[in-house]
């Protein structure tokens, strides 16, 4: 698959998140290794088994020669937006 940046969501140390159609890409830094870029996702997989709405992997591959994890995109407020606006 070819992603291309539509909209960048978050960026943190080592990573940034963008959304790219109907997908979000989390690219990682070269200096990731791939295995806590494969335990991430293996994390993600497991949360997938709950009952929780969290999106779904569709793939961990490489762009621009550096790890990636693409899942679904799902629109609305992130986590952090909703903790702040009711830390409650």
């Amino acid at each position: 698959m070819e992603f291309k940046k539509d909209e960048v969501l978050a960026e943190r140390p080592g990573k940034v998140v963008y959304r790219s159609g109907e997908y979000c890409v989390k690219l990682f830094d070269e200096n990731y290794s791939k295995a806590s870029v494969l335990n991430e996702a293996l994390n993600q997989a497991r949360v997938e088994e709950t009952d929780l709405n969290i999106p779904k992997i569709i793939e961990v591959t490489m762009v621009e020669g550096k790890w990636a994890i693409v899942s679904e995109f799902i629109k609305g407020k992130t986590l952090q937006q909703l903790m702040d606006e009711d830390a409650e």
